[in-house]
């Protein structure tokens, strides 16, 4: 069903160790034709630099405003029929384009999600954390039963561009922004278990508290700056403490610390996402 145009929209903020492979990745779809946007949201490190060295990828660069107006200001300039959302540390598999594309221009659906996420570092440290901290097996992002694929995805990885733009794209609300066009559009995306994807989990420290921070943004959206109290110190030990106890794995307790510190700076730090209560 090639020929019409899809524009995979990747919005990257510091992502220069794994944009180029997730563009690689990109560049090596059976999708045709295909518009490739990166949009830099004040990346302070060379992920401008790297998405530079692919001609055929259209940068955009912008000061820090959070993904979804990220996403938003390049879907209004791009060409396609279809719009797919990336993240800068995913690899894609080869079909990935087209197994989330032909649904939508077949009319089959509005929009439709991968359901098959695999983990890129599984052997990292840090990255392992991340999956046993969701409760996750050690290799795989996405765990679905046959109920949850039937019942469809609150997050949309792919979409008609003219419904995204009717709905008016995704909500600035911070981390919960990739959930926002189903209320809007009142119809799940159709999980596609043949669209397949690697995931980059953070993979030091410095990331894992940075995923805190950038976690904060949905505690503020649900909870408010209330949720301090939730955050204290005392109760991040103690809840770190017995995750690494009931998972029987030590690190547990230095990724949960330093993950909920995160969380707390950025509910002191973070601005408050619009629609907060």
């Amino acid at each position: 069903m090639s020929g019409v145009l899809a524009t995979v929209i990747v919005a990257a903020r510091n992502e220069e160790r794994h944009i180029a492979e997730c563009l690689r990745s990109l560049g090596a779809q059976s999708w045709r034709p295909l518009e490739v946007i990166v949009v830099d949201d004040g990346s302070t490190d060379r992920t401008a630099e790297i998405v530079r060295s692919f001609p055929d990828v259209r940068l955009i660069s912008q000061p820090h405003r959070g993904k979804a107006l990220a996403v938003n200001g390049a879907a209004e300039s791009a060409r396609g029929e279809v719009l797919l959302f990336a993240d800068g540390d995913l690899v894609l598999a080869p079909d990935w384009v087209a197994r989330l594309v032909e649904p939508i221009v077949a009319g089959a659906c509005v929009g439709t999600a991968h359901a098959t996420e695999r983990v890129a570092n599984p052997h990292n440290r840090w990255a392992a954390c991340f999956q046993l901290s969701a409760g996750l097996p050690i290799e795989q992002r996405l765990q679905l039963d046959a109920r949850a694929l039937a019942e469809g995805s609150v997050v949309f990885r792919a979409i008609r561009a003219a419904d995204f733009r009717r709905v008016g794209g995704f909500d600035d609300i911070g981390y919960l922004d990739d959930q926002t066009l189903f209320p809007k559009l009142g119809v799940r995306a159709r999980w596609v278990p043949e669209a397949a994807c690697a995931h980059y989990n953070p993979e030091t420290l410095r990331e894992v508290f940075g995923s805190g921070v950038w976690g904060a943004q949905s505690v503020l959206y649900l909870h408010g700056r209330k949720a301090l109290l939730h955050y204290q110190p005392f109760s991040t030990l103690a809840r770190a403490a017995g995750a690494a106890i009931r998972r029987r794995h030590a690190p547990l307790f230095v990724y949960r610390t330093v993950y909920e510190t995160g969380v707390c700076w950025g509910l002191l730090t973070s601005r408050r996402p619009r629609g907060s209560g």
